[in-house]
């Protein structure tokens, strides 16, 4: 009857007799031609991607090489099932040879408890310190240890083992495993080089996902939505201020029914003290993924520019009829254009001025002064023949 040490040894011997079946097996199909002639190609495909991108050449021969590794890991799992199915559980310490048949058995339990296999069913073995693991056909794993052994048999028993020759020794393992350490290497090494600022592709696409944010725009409709609630869509990726004053233009497409098409400007944004806080590339394309893309930073100048303030572009467009503006125009594309505070001159066409409470009134048939102001025009961009309408908002002067 066994004793609760002795079941403790029994399974702690049956899960270290596992570990090394599965530490064999890996480095088996790890160490061999067939995982080296997809392993150089993934690589060499990899480094291409991240130093020149080329998507179309470089990416099918990756998924290739990517879905072998996964069918030989498929196998490789396979096989230690096998083997651990098939295969005693124990460490043997004594070994009998006759001739080509060898009988093996743990001292500690007698030869009742034995495993014997003729050396022609070997395929492959390992020699450690000591200890022969034997890889035998039908997925038999054998664990021999020598200690025992008398150097008589010790010695006959690698002699049979070694006239199996060199290929059940595996010899190559040592040149492919230096082969692959050189590969990996070298392919490491030539992505970190492409993740070297203005190297390769990789530095870029690293680029825009620490300068970038992409934002999906839930409220893309105009009419209904105004330029609120296309902020409150990018504020809730990026930490965007109040403050914001343009670095170029505010230009937004949108369709006959309010969709918003496109959207492209650039501002700077400011805290309550008035102390700058970053800029902001704002670009949406409808046609394109579908998301707002805001990079950060790239301004050259960081002081507020009053005559660029965005805060009367927002507020205008709270009370602006917009929809009314375009509805008799019969475009399919409509544009709103921002600058900030313009100079018209003495020209009053298309000009609309635009009172806090939405009331729009036009300016008179002569004018004596400079007509100037914060202009929001709504025009149309695939009809240059249609004269923009300028709205010179009147809430802030």
């Amino acid at each position: 009857m066994k004793t609760d040490s002795q079941t403790y040894q029994n399974k702690k011997e049956e899960k270290h007799f596992k570990g090394k079946l599965r530490g064999f097996l890996f480095t088996e199909r790890l160490f061999s031609l067939l995982f080296l002639v997809f392993y150089i190609p993934a690589w060499g495909a990899f480094v291409r991607l991240c130093l020149y991108g080329d998507v179309r050449k470089n990416l099918p021969v990756l998924a290739v090489c990517v879905l072998f590794f996964l069918v030989y890991l498929a196998v490789y799992l396979v096989d230690v099932r096998l083997y651990k199915k098939r295969s005693p559980g124990k460490r043997y310490t004594q070994a009998e040879l006759k001739e080509n048949r060898v009988l093996l058995w743990k001292e500690e339990e007698g030869q009742e408890n034995s495993a014997e296999f003729d050396l022609k069913d070997l395929r492959w073995y390992r020699k450690r310190k000591g200890q022969i693991f034997l890889f035998l056909k039908g997925h038999r794993f054998v664990w021999l240890d020598t200690e025992r052994l008398s150097e008589q048999k010790r010695e006959f028993l690698e002699l049979k083992l070694t006239q199996k020759g060199i290929f059940a020794a595996r010899f190559w393992r040592i040149p492919i495993a230096l082969l692959l350490a050189a590969v990996t290497f070298l392919g490491a090494a030539g992505v970190v080089w492409s993740g070297i600022p203005y190297n390769g592709k990789l530095s870029w696409a690293v680029e825009e996902l620490r300068s970038s944010r992409k934002v999906r725009l839930v409220h893309d409709n105009i009419y209904e939505d105004g330029l609120d609630g296309i902020l409150a869509d990018i504020r809730k990726k990026v930490d965007l201020p109040e403050t914001l004053c343009l670095v170029n233009s505010f230009n937004l497409h949108f369709q006959a029914d309010g969709t918003v098409e496109s959207l492209y400007t650039f501002v700077k944004g400011f805290d309550e003290e008035g102390n700058f806080v970053d800029s902001y590339l704002i670009d949406y394309d409808r046609a394109g993924s579908g998301k707002i893309t805001v990079w950060l930073g790239g301004a050259a100048d960081t002081e507020f520019e009053k005559e660029k303030d965005l805060t009367p572009l927002l507020e205008a467009m709270r009370v602006l009829p917009l929809k009314e503006t375009v509805e008799n125009w019969n475009e399919e594309v409509y544009g709103i254009l921002y600058y900030g505070e313009r100079s018209w001159g003495y020209s009053t066409e298309g000009i609309r001025y635009l009172e806090p409470d939405g009331s729009v009134s036009l300016p008179g048939t002569f004018v004596s002064e400079e007509i100037k102001g914060y202009s929001i025009s709504v025009f149309c961009p695939e009809n240059e023949g249609m004269t923009p309408v300028r709205y010179l908002y009147r809430g802030i002067l």
